[in-house]
């Protein structure tokens, strides 16, 4: 993708977000979207949503009142225990939608931020890409609502029988486990409806991550070229 225009203007780079399942490579497209093909920064919103805990930080006071103080480390009156949470949220689907509703707004007030960061460093030359796009990587992109600050929704896919070897050998999981997280994620936008996200006209590109490391940067190649797959 070209730049439109010769000048580093702020308002002249473009955000792109990429989603996929587990196992799916979207971590290692989007790490090719930046060592190879020029793209300026690459944003993860799994490391950006950890920000979102900072003791008595306001999501962190909104989760308190919705969940109470049981959640919260035994020594201290900010800081929650994750794992204390995690017990309550992971056990009933509804926990875990009114976390998500507590947080994925913060985490994209967060990535805004970093967004407009990055726009200006690109605009004071301070940025060593030749592609002025940001790489936004969230598995959850689409179900958080998103995709109204992105120029570009691709989702990466792999074969289930890459993916779960994938995870077998890079997470030491067993085939079970593998399989559930899978699974656990078939019910996302993004993962389990690409084709209808694709014709409803939400993700604009499909990368097939099915072949080798040189086949997956071709395809990502193809796609940066590829008008149809910018909004």
């Amino acid at each position: 993708m070209a730049a439109e225009s010769s000048e580093k203007e702020g308002n002249s780079v473009k955000v792109l977000g990429v989603c996929g399942g587990i196992g799916s490579g979207k971590s290692t497209a989007c790490k090719l979207l930046v060592s190879d093909l020029g793209c300026i920064a690459h944003l993860d919103a799994d490391s950006i949503a950890h920000s979102v805990y900072t003791p008595g930080s306001q999501a962190v006071k909104e989760i308190v009142s919705e969940f109470g103080s049981d959640i919260l480390q035994d020594d201290s009156q900010d800081t929650i225990d994750r794992k204390k949470l995690g017990k309550i949220v992971f056990a009933e689907r509804s926990a875990m939608a009114k976390l998500e509703h507590i947080v994925w707004p913060h985490v994209k007030t967060k990535i805004a931020e970093k967004i407009e960061i990055v726009r200006n460093e690109w605009t004071d030359g301070k940025t060593t890409g030749s592609e002025p796009v940001i790489v936004l990587e969230a598995a959850i992109l689409l179900d958080a609502g998103w995709d109204d600050i992105l120029d570009g929704v691709w989702a990466v896919r792999a074969p289930a029988s890459f993916s779960l070897e994938r995870l077998m050998e890079t997470r030491n999981l067993s085939k079970e486990e593998a399989e559930k997280r899978m699974g656990a994620q078939q019910s996302s936008r993004g993962i389990g409806n690409i084709d209808e996200e694709v014709r409803n006209g939400v993700i604009t590109a499909v990368i097939e991550n099915a072949g080798s490391l040189d086949d997956l940067k071709q395809a990502l190649r193809n796609a940066m070229n590829d008008e149809k797959a910018w909004k």
